[in-house]
């Protein structure tokens, strides 16, 4: 019987710690500039996402927050414990939300990132990471159908670039950075590992799409009203009546044209 390995315990291995020196690069320097009064991490309690972030006020969502109470890296935070598919949340109150690998675990993903837009405000920033299915450890990983032991965390189940970056689009998230990281073979041997280390600089240079691990940042946009095509005013009758005017283009912005544009 192959026995189940959590995320934790790979954050505990070899490319558990490759992984973790990476990720906590890029997110140091995306949450430094975000600025608000209200923060939040939802999942993954092992990795501290927003330790470089000014904001006061900081939040973790996991389903394991009880036992985090007395650990001394969780006490200046509001723990919460919870299920990210459902959020007891109210919306648009905070600034700021990073998920890391969230979705990668959750069950229902698209609707946790649903609720993570919720509790978003609007141009508030939203940053997630994720394993890559193009990546060579989510291969590896495919040889636990033969019988092998898992290489990633067992209830990983990750999800195309192109489909996250549709799910961005349909909840109003402007994608405004990214970043595709660690090319490493499905190595457990640090020593291994570390002679492979030249393909993470030949890996962004030749081929991005096949790095194990993306990080996606993202702006929640608020929609509003757009003119579309070009206003022409006739100028004599600018200078006859600069009232007509002023209720010509009241006219045009309240008659329906045949031309739309997407948010």
């Amino acid at each position: 019987m192959i026995k189940d390995l959590t995320f934790s315990d790979f954050l505990q291995s070899a490319p558990g710690q490759f992984l973790t020196a990476w990720e906590s690069a890029h997110f140091d320097n995306l949450v430094e500039d975000a600025f608000g009064f209200e923060s939040i991490q939802i999942g993954a309690a092992s990795l501290n996402c927003l330790r470089n972030n000014r904001i006061s006020s900081q939040w973790l969502i996991d389903e394991t927050a009880e036992l985090l109470k007395n650990r001394p890296q969780h006490q200046q935070r509001h723990l919460i414990a919870a299920k990210p598919e459902t959020l007891p949340l109210k919306s648009e109150a905070f600034d700021l939300v990073v998920l890391p690998h969230t979705l990668d675990f959750s069950p229902m993903p698209q609707q946790t990132l649903r609720e993570a837009v919720r509790i978003l405000r609007p141009e508030g920033r939203l940053i997630l990471t994720a394993f890559n299915p193009l990546g060579a450890w989510w291969l590896r990983q495919q040889t636990m159908k033969l019988g092998a032991a898992p290489y990633l965390p067992t209830k990983v189940m990750p999800i195309a670039l192109t489909r996250l970056k549709d799910w961005f689009k349909l909840l109003g998230l402007e994608l405004d950075c990214g970043h595709f990281g660690v090319y490493l073979p499905a190595f457990r041997s640090e020593s291994r590992l570390k002679r492979w280390q030249w393909l993470n600089k030949a890996g962004d240079r030749w081929a991005p799409q096949l790095a194990n691990l993306v990080i996606l940042s993202a702006l929640k946009r608020q929609p509003g009203t757009k003119l579309i095509g070009k206003v022409c005013f006739d100028k004599t009758e600018l200078k006859a009546s600069p009232t007509a005017v002023l209720n010509k283009t009241a006219e045009f912005s309240k008659t329906p044209t045949s031309k739309e544009t997407t948010p």
